[in-house]
């Protein structure tokens, strides 16, 4: 019991936070290397009259644990023992396309490609510490050659595991995107109401109920701000001409989250975007786009090399 507690914890932090700094994108399989490959197709938005805006993503995402270690091996592990303890260290890299355009014109695609490095230490006696650092860029093929710009992400967080049916945790991020610096605080919960039911909350905005089902199919019905979408890429803070614009928006949706077989998972997501703007990041620039119904799927295959792989399905 003691050692699934522990991997409980782990997953928890993996899924949860990893989950929301990086904005959405399925992460249940941190424990085994594997494949996630998705997409996110929104409906044409209204800007004016006369023009709709779109931009549709195509998502790949690798994962793939360093290192893993028990504090005691397995055949001694002693549930009674306070000191208890394990950690994870996994790499993650993610590159992603994004085809936007208006009325039906397609603009430049935007390339964005991410390493982000994720470090969780869990112990029966110190708790949880979960911290992570992310370097990603986001360009066209022309600010690629000629205004290249990398963006950094960090955060850490402390996670309070006396009570498994509602875990508080509480810590600080750190974005660098396009030059703008801005902290803010993590914080927020997860409540377990019972073995099906799952409620988690962190701030600033991100809301999810999760209903399991049984063991190969759970539901979501969540909502989240999504803040880093460029739209175009154009100059460099580090040249005093960025010219960047980007999308910002508040997702709601019902996903249907089901496993087959051993190794692949399926999700699919269906929601609305609202709340919708594009705006310059260092600029005045402020365009209100319409609210649009959006569809996404991820198809993840689990590679199965993990050492804790046995027990995922006995704690998640």
């Amino acid at each position: 019991m003691m050692l699934k507690r522990l991997l409980f914890i782990i997953i928890f932090s993996s899924v949860t936070f990893v989950e929301v700094v990086a904005q959405s994108f399925n992460v249940n399989s941190f424990f085994n290397a594997g494949a996630t490959l998705g997409v996110d197709h929104p409906t044409p938005g209204a800007i004016d009259d006369s023009t709709d805006f779109q931009m549709t993503k195509y998502k790949f995402q690798f994962v793939k644990p360093l290192r893993t270690r028990l504090g005691i091996a397995l055949k001694d592990f002693n549930m009674k023992k306070a000191d208890a303890k394990a950690s994870q260290i996994f790499l993650a890299t993610k590159f992603s396309v994004a085809q936007p355009s208006l009325r039906n014109t397609p603009l430049d695609n935007i390339y964005k490609g991410e390493i982000e490095f994720t470090a969780i230490t869990a112990s029966m006696r110190n708790g949880v510490w979960v911290y992570a650092a992310n370097f990603y860029a986001e360009e066209s093929n022309t600010s690629f050659n000629q205004s290249f710009t990398p963006n950094f992400r960090a955060y850490t967080a402390y996670i309070n595991i006396k009570n498994l049916k509602m875990v508080h945790f509480y810590g600080a991020t750190l974005v660098i995107n396009q030059g703008r610096i801005v902290p803010l605080p993590l914080v927020g919960f997860r409540a377990k109401f019972n073995a099906r039911t799952k409620l988690e909350f962190i701030v600033p905005v991100h809301l999810k109920l999760n209903y399991a089902l049984n063991r190969k199919v759970n539901f979501d019905l969540a909502g989240y701000f999504s803040g880093i979408n460029a739209v175009s890429r154009e100059g460099s803070v580090l040249q005093n001409d960025d010219n960047t614009v980007n999308l910002r928006e508040l997702k709601t949706y019902f996903a249907v989250n089901a496993k087959f077989g051993r190794h692949y998972k399926l999700k699919v997501e269906t929601g609305y975007a609202f709340l919708r703007k594009l705006h310059g990041i260092n600029t005045d620039f402020k365009q209100d786009v319409a609210s649009a119904p959006y569809i996404s799927f991820s198809l993840n295959y689990n590679f199965g090399h993990s050492v804790f792989g046995s027990f995922i399905n006995g704690v998640q």
